[in-house]
Protein backbone atom coordinates (compact mmCIF):
# COMPACT_ATOMS: atom_id res chain seq x y z
CA UNK A 1 0.00 0.00 0.00
CA UNK A 2 1.53 3.28 -1.32
CA UNK A 3 1.54 6.66 1.08
CA UNK A 4 -2.04 8.28 -0.70
CA UNK A 5 -4.04 4.46 -0.39
CA UNK A 6 -2.68 4.16 3.49
CA UNK A 7 -3.79 8.52 4.03
CA UNK A 8 -7.33 7.35 2.53
CA UNK A 9 -7.96 4.00 4.30
CA UNK A 10 -7.01 6.25 7.33
CA UNK A 11 -9.33 9.21 6.04
CA UNK A 12 -12.37 6.68 5.71
CA UNK A 13 -11.41 5.24 9.13
CA UNK A 14 -11.65 8.86 10.61
CA UNK A 15 -14.60 9.90 8.61
CA UNK A 16 -16.52 6.80 9.97
CA UNK A 17 -15.70 7.78 13.79
CA UNK A 18 -16.52 11.31 13.18
CA UNK A 19 -19.81 9.91 11.41
CA UNK A 20 -20.84 8.17 14.82
CA UNK A 21 -19.85 10.96 17.01
CA UNK A 22 -22.13 13.22 14.60
CA UNK A 23 -24.68 11.03 14.55
CA UNK A 24 -25.02 10.65 18.58
CA UNK A 25 -24.61 14.74 18.48
CA UNK A 26 -27.96 14.71 16.28
CA UNK A 27 -29.95 12.45 18.10
CA UNK A 28 -28.87 14.23 21.49
CA UNK A 29 -30.29 17.33 19.73
CA UNK A 30 -33.44 16.30 18.94
CA UNK A 31 -33.81 14.90 22.29
CA UNK A 32 -33.28 18.07 23.97
CA UNK A 33 -35.05 20.00 21.38
CA UNK A 34 -38.37 18.03 21.66
CA UNK A 35 -38.07 17.18 25.08
CA UNK A 36 -38.17 20.95 25.72
CA UNK A 37 -40.84 21.85 22.96
CA UNK A 38 -42.92 19.59 25.20
CA UNK A 39 -43.44 15.83 23.18
CA UNK A 40 -43.59 13.14 26.34
CA UNK A 41 -45.09 15.60 28.51
CA UNK A 42 -48.04 15.09 30.98
CA UNK A 43 -50.50 16.26 31.21
CA UNK A 44 -51.16 15.75 27.49
CA UNK A 45 -51.55 17.88 25.23
CA UNK A 46 -51.75 21.02 27.80
CA UNK A 47 -48.53 21.01 28.18
CA UNK A 48 -47.79 20.74 24.68
CA UNK A 49 -45.20 24.39 23.92
CA UNK A 50 -45.60 25.22 28.17
CA UNK A 51 -41.69 26.56 27.77
CA UNK A 52 -42.30 28.58 24.54
CA UNK A 53 -45.62 30.53 26.36
CA UNK A 54 -44.38 30.67 30.19
CA UNK A 55 -41.47 33.03 28.23
CA UNK A 56 -43.73 34.78 25.90
CA UNK A 57 -45.73 35.89 29.52
CA UNK A 58 -42.71 36.73 31.29
CA UNK A 59 -42.75 33.89 33.78
CA UNK A 60 -40.37 31.83 34.60
CA UNK A 61 -40.73 28.05 32.59
CA UNK A 62 -39.65 25.02 34.41
CA UNK A 63 -36.02 23.89 34.14
CA UNK A 64 -34.71 21.53 32.63
CA UNK A 65 -35.20 17.56 33.71
CA UNK A 66 -32.72 15.41 35.31
CA UNK A 67 -32.51 13.66 31.40
CA UNK A 68 -31.97 16.83 29.33
CA UNK A 69 -29.66 18.25 31.84
CA UNK A 70 -27.65 15.06 31.19
CA UNK A 71 -28.01 15.11 27.04
CA UNK A 72 -26.78 18.67 27.10
CA UNK A 73 -23.44 17.60 29.30
CA UNK A 74 -23.01 14.51 26.72
CA UNK A 75 -23.71 16.71 23.59
CA UNK A 76 -20.89 19.27 24.59
CA UNK A 77 -18.28 16.61 25.65
CA UNK A 78 -19.07 14.96 21.89
CA UNK A 79 -19.65 18.29 19.85
CA UNK A 80 -15.93 18.99 21.03
CA UNK A 81 -14.21 15.24 20.23
CA UNK A 82 -16.27 15.48 16.90
CA UNK A 83 -14.81 18.89 16.13
CA UNK A 84 -11.31 17.49 16.86
CA UNK A 85 -11.64 14.66 14.34
CA UNK A 86 -12.91 17.20 11.72
CA UNK A 87 -9.64 19.20 12.21
CA UNK A 88 -7.72 16.25 12.10
CA UNK A 89 -9.32 14.90 8.76
CA UNK A 90 -8.71 18.55 7.50
CA UNK A 91 -4.86 18.11 8.55
CA UNK A 92 -4.89 14.84 6.97
CA UNK A 93 -6.09 15.93 3.47
CA UNK A 94 -3.92 18.95 3.28
CA UNK A 95 -0.82 17.53 4.29
CA UNK A 96 1.87 18.02 1.39
CA UNK A 97 2.62 15.36 -0.89
CA UNK A 98 0.16 14.33 -2.34
CA UNK A 99 -3.20 16.43 -1.13
CA UNK A 100 -6.52 15.27 -1.45
CA UNK A 101 -7.81 18.15 -2.71
CA UNK A 102 -11.56 16.89 -2.95
CA UNK A 103 -11.65 15.60 0.12
CA UNK A 104 -10.04 18.27 1.91
CA UNK A 105 -12.71 21.07 0.81
CA UNK A 106 -15.53 18.75 2.02
CA UNK A 107 -13.48 18.34 5.66
CA UNK A 108 -13.09 22.48 5.49
CA UNK A 109 -16.75 22.42 4.97
CA UNK A 110 -17.12 20.14 7.84
CA UNK A 111 -15.02 22.50 9.91
CA UNK A 112 -17.32 25.73 8.95
CA UNK A 113 -20.70 23.67 9.77
CA UNK A 114 -19.03 22.55 13.14
CA UNK A 115 -18.27 26.49 13.97
CA UNK A 116 -21.15 27.92 12.75
CA UNK A 117 -23.24 25.30 15.12
CA UNK A 118 -21.04 26.05 17.89
CA UNK A 119 -21.93 29.64 17.53
CA UNK A 120 -25.68 29.09 16.74
CA UNK A 121 -25.44 26.46 19.68
CA UNK A 122 -25.24 29.84 21.98
CA UNK A 123 -28.80 31.04 20.73
CA UNK A 124 -30.61 27.61 20.57
CA UNK A 125 -31.07 27.34 24.54
CA UNK A 126 -34.11 30.24 24.97
CA UNK A 127 -34.50 30.45 20.80
CA UNK A 128 -38.88 31.67 20.32
CA UNK A 129 -38.07 31.34 16.20
CA UNK A 130 -38.31 27.98 14.13
CA UNK A 131 -35.45 29.27 12.21
CA UNK A 132 -32.92 28.41 15.05
CA UNK A 133 -33.88 25.13 15.30
CA UNK A 134 -34.16 24.81 11.56
CA UNK A 135 -30.49 25.98 11.14
CA UNK A 136 -29.19 23.49 14.01
CA UNK A 137 -30.76 20.77 12.77
CA UNK A 138 -29.64 20.89 9.15
CA UNK A 139 -26.28 21.73 9.83
CA UNK A 140 -26.19 18.49 11.75
CA UNK A 141 -27.74 16.68 9.70
CA UNK A 142 -25.16 17.96 6.71
CA UNK A 143 -21.99 17.07 9.02
CA UNK A 144 -23.54 13.53 9.43
CA UNK A 145 -23.79 13.28 5.69
CA UNK A 146 -20.68 14.89 4.60
CA UNK A 147 -18.37 12.78 7.25
CA UNK A 148 -20.65 9.29 5.52
CA UNK A 149 -19.48 10.48 2.37
CA UNK A 150 -15.94 10.84 3.02
CA UNK A 151 -16.16 7.18 4.47
CA UNK A 152 -17.67 6.50 0.87
CA UNK A 153 -14.73 4.53 -1.35
CA UNK A 154 -13.13 6.45 -3.50
CA UNK A 155 -12.73 6.59 -7.38
CA UNK A 156 -16.24 6.27 -9.32
CA UNK A 157 -15.99 7.42 -13.01
CA UNK A 158 -17.08 11.26 -13.65
CA UNK A 159 -19.28 9.48 -16.56
CA UNK A 160 -21.11 6.48 -17.82
CA UNK A 161 -24.23 4.50 -16.66
CA UNK A 162 -23.97 5.69 -12.97
CA UNK A 163 -23.97 9.95 -13.76
CA UNK A 164 -28.07 9.96 -14.05
CA UNK A 165 -28.11 8.53 -10.88
CA UNK A 166 -25.42 10.92 -8.97
CA UNK A 167 -27.15 13.88 -10.66
CA UNK A 168 -31.10 12.74 -9.62
CA UNK A 169 -29.68 11.83 -6.09
CA UNK A 170 -28.13 14.97 -5.61
CA UNK A 171 -31.08 16.79 -6.66
CA UNK A 172 -33.27 14.86 -4.05
CA UNK A 173 -30.87 15.58 -1.52
CA UNK A 174 -31.40 19.52 -1.81
CA UNK A 175 -35.45 18.58 -2.25
CA UNK A 176 -34.84 16.00 0.85
CA UNK A 177 -32.85 19.00 2.86
CA UNK A 178 -36.05 21.69 2.11
CA UNK A 179 -38.47 18.58 3.36
CA UNK A 180 -36.60 18.41 6.37
CA UNK A 181 -36.36 22.18 6.97
CA UNK A 182 -40.14 21.83 6.78
CA UNK A 183 -40.36 19.39 9.04
CA UNK A 184 -38.31 21.29 11.66
CA UNK A 185 -40.56 24.03 10.87
CA UNK A 186 -43.88 22.09 11.54
CA UNK A 187 -41.98 21.05 14.90
CA UNK A 188 -41.20 24.07 16.27
CA UNK A 189 -44.18 26.08 15.47
CA UNK A 190 -46.39 23.62 16.97
CA UNK A 191 -48.08 22.04 13.98
CA UNK A 192 -47.61 18.57 14.30
CA UNK A 193 -51.34 18.28 15.81
CA UNK A 194 -53.32 21.21 14.26
CA UNK A 195 -54.50 18.01 12.01
CA UNK A 196 -54.54 14.63 11.47
CA UNK A 197 -54.64 14.29 7.77
CA UNK A 198 -54.65 15.53 4.17
CA UNK A 199 -58.09 16.23 4.21
CA UNK A 200 -58.75 17.71 7.38
CA UNK A 201 -55.43 20.01 6.78
CA UNK A 202 -56.76 21.25 3.59
CA UNK A 203 -59.87 22.39 5.49
CA UNK A 204 -58.24 23.63 8.15
CA UNK A 205 -56.47 26.07 5.98
CA UNK A 206 -59.32 27.22 3.88
CA UNK A 207 -60.87 27.84 7.36
CA UNK A 208 -58.07 29.74 8.35
CA UNK A 209 -58.10 31.72 5.06
CA UNK A 210 -54.46 30.31 3.83
CA UNK A 211 -52.54 32.23 6.25
CA UNK A 212 -48.66 32.03 4.58
CA UNK A 213 -47.41 33.63 7.07
CA UNK A 214 -47.23 30.66 9.17
CA UNK A 215 -44.32 28.91 6.69
CA UNK A 216 -42.26 32.33 8.14
CA UNK A 217 -39.25 30.76 9.95
CA UNK A 218 -38.64 34.17 11.64
CA UNK A 219 -42.14 34.58 13.05
CA UNK A 220 -42.68 33.48 16.57
CA UNK A 221 -45.36 30.94 16.77
CA UNK A 222 -48.69 31.56 18.97
CA UNK A 223 -51.38 29.80 19.70
CA UNK A 224 -54.44 29.10 22.70
CA UNK A 225 -53.12 25.79 24.45
CA UNK A 226 -57.02 25.36 25.39
CA UNK A 227 -58.31 24.73 21.82
CA UNK A 228 -58.42 21.34 20.34
CA UNK A 229 -56.73 20.75 17.86
CA UNK A 230 -53.21 22.63 18.94
CA UNK A 231 -52.59 25.29 16.95
CA UNK A 232 -55.02 24.58 14.20
CA UNK A 233 -54.16 27.68 12.86
CA UNK A 234 -51.00 26.58 11.41
CA UNK A 235 -52.46 23.62 9.82
CA UNK A 236 -51.00 25.27 6.35
CA UNK A 237 -47.21 23.98 7.89
CA UNK A 238 -48.22 20.60 8.03
CA UNK A 239 -49.66 20.58 4.89
CA UNK A 240 -46.73 21.88 2.90
CA UNK A 241 -44.51 19.14 4.76
CA UNK A 242 -47.18 16.64 3.94
CA UNK A 243 -46.73 17.91 0.25
CA UNK A 244 -43.23 17.60 1.07
CA UNK A 245 -43.62 14.01 1.45
CA UNK A 246 -45.46 12.85 -1.76
CA UNK A 247 -42.64 14.96 -3.71
CA UNK A 248 -40.34 12.83 -1.78
CA UNK A 249 -41.68 9.75 -3.18
CA UNK A 250 -42.25 10.93 -6.57
CA UNK A 251 -38.71 11.48 -6.24
CA UNK A 252 -37.05 8.57 -4.27
CA UNK A 253 -39.22 5.80 -6.21
CA UNK A 254 -38.06 6.47 -9.95
CA UNK A 255 -34.17 6.95 -8.34
CA UNK A 256 -33.93 3.34 -6.52
CA UNK A 257 -35.57 1.94 -9.90
CA UNK A 258 -32.58 3.73 -11.81
CA UNK A 259 -29.99 2.48 -8.72
CA UNK A 260 -31.57 -1.10 -9.48
CA UNK A 261 -31.19 -0.81 -12.74
CA UNK A 262 -27.20 0.26 -12.75
CA UNK A 263 -26.62 -2.45 -10.35
CA UNK A 264 -26.18 0.10 -7.04
CA UNK A 265 -29.07 -2.40 -5.48
CA UNK A 266 -27.83 -1.87 -2.06
CA UNK A 267 -28.72 1.71 -2.09
CA UNK A 268 -31.44 1.44 -4.27
CA UNK A 269 -32.79 -0.71 -1.47
CA UNK A 270 -31.82 1.59 1.53
CA UNK A 271 -33.88 4.55 0.03
CA UNK A 272 -37.04 2.30 -0.76
CA UNK A 273 -36.55 0.36 3.27
CA UNK A 274 -35.73 4.78 4.62
CA UNK A 275 -38.42 6.15 2.58
CA UNK A 276 -40.94 3.88 3.89
CA UNK A 277 -40.21 3.52 7.26
CA UNK A 278 -40.42 7.38 7.56
CA UNK A 279 -43.47 7.86 6.12
CA UNK A 280 -45.02 5.17 8.70
CA UNK A 281 -43.08 6.75 11.28
CA UNK A 282 -44.59 10.33 9.89
CA UNK A 283 -48.54 8.85 10.10
CA UNK A 284 -47.79 6.83 12.91
CA UNK A 285 -46.43 9.81 14.85
CA UNK A 286 -49.01 12.04 14.39
CA UNK A 287 -51.85 9.67 14.94
CA UNK A 288 -50.76 8.79 18.13
CA UNK A 289 -50.50 12.34 19.17
CA UNK A 290 -46.64 12.97 18.44
CA UNK A 291 -44.56 10.25 20.92
CA UNK A 292 -41.24 11.43 21.50
CA UNK A 293 -39.85 8.11 20.89
CA UNK A 294 -41.44 8.06 17.16
CA UNK A 295 -40.58 11.51 16.86
CA UNK A 296 -36.77 11.16 17.42
CA UNK A 297 -37.40 7.65 15.20
CA UNK A 298 -38.56 10.29 12.32
CA UNK A 299 -35.72 12.57 13.17
CA UNK A 300 -33.09 9.49 12.74
CA UNK A 301 -34.75 7.89 9.43
CA UNK A 302 -34.49 11.22 7.91
CA UNK A 303 -30.78 11.93 8.72
CA UNK A 304 -30.12 8.07 7.38
CA UNK A 305 -31.88 8.57 3.92
CA UNK A 306 -29.97 11.77 3.66
CA UNK A 307 -26.94 10.51 4.26
CA UNK A 308 -27.93 7.46 1.74
CA UNK A 309 -28.50 10.25 -0.64
CA UNK A 310 -25.53 12.13 -0.41
CA UNK A 311 -23.38 9.03 -1.01
CA UNK A 312 -24.82 7.94 -4.06
CA UNK A 313 -23.77 11.45 -5.43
Amino acid sequence: MDLLQHRRARLRQLALWCAALVLAITSLSAFIRLSQSGLGCAPWPGCFGSALRAAQQGTTPAGDSAPVQMARLAHRVTATVALAGVCTMVALCLLPRPRMWRAGLLALVLVALALALAVLGAWTRGARVPAVAIGNLLGGMAMFALCWRLAAPIGRPAAGPGRAVRVMAGVASLVLMGQIALGALTSASFAGQSCLGMLECLRAADAAHWPWAMLDPWREPAWNADSLPVNAGAAVTQLVHRVGAVVMVLLLAPLAALALRDGRRREAWAVLLLLALQLALGAWMVGTGLALPLALAHNLMALLLLATLVRMI
